[in-house]
C-alpha cells in the first residue's frame, strides 16, 4: 500500500490507500486512513478523517467527518463538522453544524444551529405515531 494516493484519471472505482487526496475527480470507493476531496467526489468513503471541501459523497463513514460546501446522502461519524453543506442523514455523536440542512438527524451534542427537518425527537414521535396507526387500522379491517 502506498502513503499517498493522487487518482490521474477522472474516476477510478476503487482507491486503498494511508492518505488520498481527490481534485476535480471520482472515486467509487475509497478505504483510507485519511480522504481530502476537492471539487470531486465519492460513492462511499471509509475513513479516520474525512474533509470535503465543494464536493460530495453518497455515504461517509469516518470518526472525523468534516464537510465545507458539500454535500452527503449518509454521513456517519464520532464527530461531524459541517460548514454550509447539505446531508441527508447524518448520525455522529458530537456534531457542529452551521449554515446547513440536514434531513435527518440523529447525534449526541449538537453545537450550532443547522436546519433540521427530521431530529431524533420527532423521528421518535413520528415513529410511535406510525405503530399506533397501523395497531388501531388493523383491529379495525381485522378479517
Amino acid at each position: 500500500m502506498s502513503d499517498q494516493h493522487n487518482p490521474a484519471q477522472p474516476f477510478q472505482e476503487e482507491v486503498q490507500a494511508d492518505i488520498v487526496n481527490i481534485n476535480q475527480g471520482g472515486v467509487g470507493h475509497v478505504d483510507a486512513g485519511s480522504v481530502s476531496i476537492r471539487q470531486g467526489g465519492a460513492q462511499t468513503v471509509a475513513s479516520g478523517s474525512t474533509d470535503i471541501t465543494q464536493g460530495g459523497a453518497f455515504l461517509v463513514d469516518a470518526e472525523h467527518a468534516t464537510m465545507n460546501h458539500s454535500g452527503a446522502a449518509v454521513v456517519i461519524a464520532e464527530e461531524a463538522t459541517v460548514d454550509n453543506g447539505t446531508i441527508g442523514l447524518l448520525v455522529g455523536s458530537k456534531i457542529d453544524a452551521k449554515h446547513s440542512r440536514i434531513g435527518l438527524l440523529l447525534g449526541g451534542s449538537v453545537d450550532g444551529r443547522p436546519d433540521i427537518a427530521v431530529d431524533a425527537r420527532v423521528a421518535a414521535i413520528i415513529g410511535a405515531s406510525a405503530v399506533v396507526t397501523l395497531f388501531i387500522l388493523r383491529r379495525i379491517f381485522r378479517p
